[in-house]
């Protein structure tokens, strides 16, 4: 028995990117890979060191350096987070 697998898809599938709504093949969050790419610069941009896949392994001390890396060749400003602690804001409660 003989399988073809070369990993390329693994833990892909097809579906709605939760993040630009085209149907293609998404992460285990729910993400295309432009999308999934976005969401984890925005994390090391916001310094969520322990959520990002690409600050994994990074030694501490080079974590500020990724960091610099990521916003020289993005920008500064987050591409799909929210900032935080912007959550609310818009709303007015009743009293």
């Amino acid at each position: 028995m003989e399988f073809d697998f070369d990993g390329s898809d693994y833990g892909m599938m097809e579906a709605e990117c939760q993040a630009c709504d085209i149907f293609t093949r998404v992460d285990d969050i729910g993400l295309c890979e432009g999308c999934s790419a976005k969401f984890d610069r925005d994390l090391i941009r916001q310094r969520e060191w322990d959520y990002s896949a690409m600050a994994f392994g990074v030694p501490p001390h080079k974590r500020e350096e990724l960091r610099a890396v990521i916003i020289r060749e993005y920008g500064a400003s987050l591409e799909l987070l929210a900032p935080k602690g912007s959550a609310g804001k818009s709303h007015k409660r009743r009293q």
